[in-house]
């Protein structure tokens, strides 16, 4: 069953993976700056795509660089970092609520299914799984105040959760309405809201830093607060 090994081992793959993309966007960025220079000294080059059959040379790639790092380097790493976090809770909660199971004692399976497990360990876990499953279409707020009922952790604030939740409903525009502010942003992310309904969401570096600190605080102190209730 769930252990506190489980706890830290997520806590540091998921530290670590945060860690890794951000090194990934700090040091792709650099090689741009370093690409740029090296035009400027006059060097000349070119690259072809294999698979499109691109062709660029120094200079289209120059007029490039900057439109790479703003619509896609800096927008793929923000949502991995939302995607990060997604995985993190839910991994967590999975855990918490595999060692402690009596609060899902009301839940039901199907009675087949039951009897294909047959294990109680494997049936705890397709309880839980199937309750996780129901929990992951609420909303950010409606996450963590879940996860306090059950485990009294008392992390994070009331501010922080606010701005993941704007910075989630950031991500969900950016991947299912093609970067357009609509009204399910203004409604998950309420006072928190950037934008307006219709504006094209950006994602400044200021903003791409604050949110994956906000989320690697987090993600860190759900795991220390988990870790001290297991113990």
């Amino acid at each position: 069953m769930a252990s506190a090994n489980d706890i830290q081992e997520l806590s540091h793959r998921v530290l670590a993976g945060l860690d890794a993309s951000h090194d990934y966007y700090t040091y792709t960025k650099r090689i741009w700056r370093v690409m740029q220079q090296v035009v400027k000294e006059g060097r000349k080059f070119t690259f072809r795509n294999l698979t499109t059959g691109t062709v660029v040379d120094e200079q289209a790639l120059l007029s490039r660089a900057q439109r790479y790092v703003t619509e896609y380097h800096t927008s793929f790493t923000f949502q991995h970092f939302v995607s990060a976090f997604e995985d993190f809770f839910f991994d967590l909660l999975r855990v918490w609520l595999a060692a402690y199971p009596g609060s899902l004692s009301k839940k039901q399976l199907e009675f087949r299914t039951v009897l294909e497990l047959g294990d109680t360990e494997k049936i705890v876990l397709a309880v839980v799984d199937k309750e996780l499953n129901e929990r992951k279409y609420e909303r950010v707020a409606d996450w963590f105040a879940y996860f306090e009922r059950l485990a009294k952790l008392g992390c994070p604030t009331a501010d922080e959760v606010e701005q993941l939740a704007e910075i989630k409903a950031s991500r969900d525009v950016l991947v299912h309405n093609k970067g357009i502010v609509n009204a399910t942003y203004l409604s998950k992310a309420g006072h928190r809201a950037r934008f307006k309904d219709g504006d094209r969401l950006e994602i400044s570096e200021h903003y791409h830093r604050a949110s994956w600190e906000t989320i690697r605080k987090v993600v860190r102190d759900l795991s220390d607060a988990a870790l001290n209730k297991f113990k």
